[in-house]
C-alpha cells in the first residue's frame, strides 16, 4: 500500500487552525450529530467563519454533515479517522531505511 503523503499533509494543513480544532472537540465531545447553530453559540464565532471550517473539514472527511429542514448536523467522520490512524500506525511500523543508519562505523 502506498501512502499518498499530500492527501495526508492536506489534512493536517486543515487540523493546524486552533479553530477548526475547537470545531472538531465540540463535534466530537457530542454524543449525537451537532447543529452548526450551537457550534457558533459555544465558540462566538460569525457563521461564515464557522461554515469556511466546516467546509474544510468535512472536504478532507473528518466530518459529514447532514441537512434537516433549515438546520445542518454535523458528526465525525469515522472512516476518515479510521485513515488517519492507519497512516500513524505504517509510519511507525515502516520506517524509512536512512543509508546513513545503514553504514557501520
Amino acid at each position: 500500500m502506498e501512502t499518498n503523503f499530500k492527501e495526508y499533509a492536506q489534512i493536517f494543513k486543515v487540523l493546524s487552525d486552533p479553530t477548526r480544532l475547537k470545531i472538531l472537540n465540540r463535534i466530537c465531545g457530542c454524543e449525537c450529530d451537532k447543529c452548526a447553530q450551537n457550534i457558533l453559540v459555544e465558540l462566538n464565532i460569525t457563521q461564515p467563519t464557522l461554515s469556511y471550517h466546516l467546509k474544510l473539514l468535512e472536504e478532507v472527511g473528518l466530518i459529514t454533515s447532514t441537512k434537516n429542514k433549515n438546520s445542518k448536523f454535523y458528526s465525525i467522520n469515522e472512516k476518515g479517522f479510521k485513515e488517519l490512524e492507519e497512516f500513524f500506525k505504517v509510519v511507525r511500523s515502516k520506517p524509512y531505511n536512512c543509508d546513513n543508519c545503514n553504514k557501520k562505523s
